[in-house]
């Protein structure tokens, strides 16, 4: 009877143990369901998109959600000053972290342990506030973002690091698992790849609307946003200016000093514009040969005010009369000047058919008086 009792009593133990450990592999196997359906909406999330801010911003915010943690950021690296510059970040909704000013910050890679484990050595950095041998300075590094632990890994593209992806946890202590590790391994080498795809797709689309030795749009997109901004500005009553400037007697230089020279006077001579003219509200455009164009959305094309399109062709014209061009290289010793036409709209014309045969029509006029100066049409 006793015997029988026992062998019943070991087999109930045998079974407990049995289904245990099943239980244990169900567990297992369903943590690694869950790792790959991660993956693999991370991978078509990705794939889906070419526009690289969007790309940056989709892989911190999947990382934030899909590993629970507190926030992600991506570094970008570059080889030649072996530093990483902060270029995505994105943490939990209810966080209270500004990182604005943290974009575009730069960090030598020598000078920070985690940097170089990830770029000398491809593997992941891992930092506890609690670990007794943390460096004193990666230490008030985590004790300035509130950091408990943080997990940082290299962005490899075909055998090269490109950047680096980093997660923290400020919410409570989180140790790193192996399946952390690896979930987020897998993610950083999808990252890499559409990281690089979209910059190489920005890079295409930037060469289809930009002209190759300025740095200005190309004619064709430039017909395209003045279409844009004259059916705009009707629509809701709002000035629009259009500014033609060309080179004086740029042929004779041409002549004398070579066409190089003559390439380097244009690609000054958009600089100069860039800085004369509103950053991320006016277009510039080359619109052949030596002419440059530029669309001033809500800027009249006479008045008093300093934004009036008059005005700010004027500064230009002083501009370009004050640099020195070089006729050789390292020899500036060249002065040069522009002419300019300006048409608004209205007295200008309503289409940009007529804004921009008005705007050559104040072009010429600039030209026929003596050059070196600035013409309204219609004043």
């Amino acid at each position: 009877m006793g015997e029988a009792a026992d062998r019943k009593g070991r087999g109930a133990i045998l079974g407990d143990g049995a289904a245990s450990g099943a239980a244990s592999r169900i567990a297992a196997l369903e943590r690694i369901v869950e790792q790959y359906k991660v993956l693999l909406e991370t991978s078509a999330a990705l794939t889906a998109s070419t526009d690289l801010e969007e790309t940056l911003s989709l892989i911190t915010s999947l990382v934030t959600e899909r590993l629970d943690v507190a926030w992600c950021d991506l570094y970008d690296y570059e080889p030649t000053g072996d530093e990483f510059v902060v270029i995505a970040f994105y943490q939990l909704p209810e966080l209270e972290i500004d990182a604005s000013d943290w974009m575009g910050t730069r960090y030598d890679s020598s000078s920070w342990s985690d940097l170089e484990a990830c770029v000398r050595e491809r593997r992941p950095s891992i930092w506890y506030r609690d670990d007794p041998q943390l460096p004193e300075r990666e230490l008030a590094n985590m004790d300035d973002w509130g950091e408990l632990s943080n997990m940082s890994l290299p962005l490899v593209y075909r055998g090269a690091v490109i950047g680096l992806i980093d997660v923290g946890e400020s919410r409570q202590m989180r140790r790193w698992t192996d399946d952390d590790k690896r979930v987020l391994q897998a993610i950083a080498d999808q990252a890499a790849i559409a990281i690089v795809n979209a910059r190489a797709y920005t890079a295409l689309a930037e060469q289809a609307v930009t002209d190759g030795l300025t740095g200005l749009f190309n004619h064709r997109h430039f017909n395209e946003h003045l279409r844009q901004e004259v059916t705009t500005a009707r629509r809701y009553g709002q000035e629009l200016s259009l500014m033609m400037l060309d080179v004086d007697d740029f042929k004779a230089f041409n002549d004398r000093y070579g066409h190089p020279q003559g390439d380097s006077v244009l690609a000054e001579l958009a600089e100069i514009l860039r800085h004369g003219t509103r950053n991320d509200v006016d277009i510039l455009a080359r619109y052949g040969g030596d002419e440059l164009v530029v669309i001033l959305p809500q800027a009249r094309a006479n008045g008093p005010e300093p934004t009036a399109a008059r005005n700010v062709a004027e500064r230009i014209a002083a501009a370009v009369r004050a640099h020195r061009f070089e006729s050789a290289k390292g020899r500036r010793d060249v002065a040069m000047t522009v002419s300019i036409g300006v048409a608004g709209i209205g007295l200008g014309g309503y289409t940009h058919e007529e804004l921009l045969g008005s705007a050559d029509k104040a072009l010429y006029l600039a030209k026929h008086q003596g050059k070196d100066r600035v013409s309204v049409f219609g004043t």
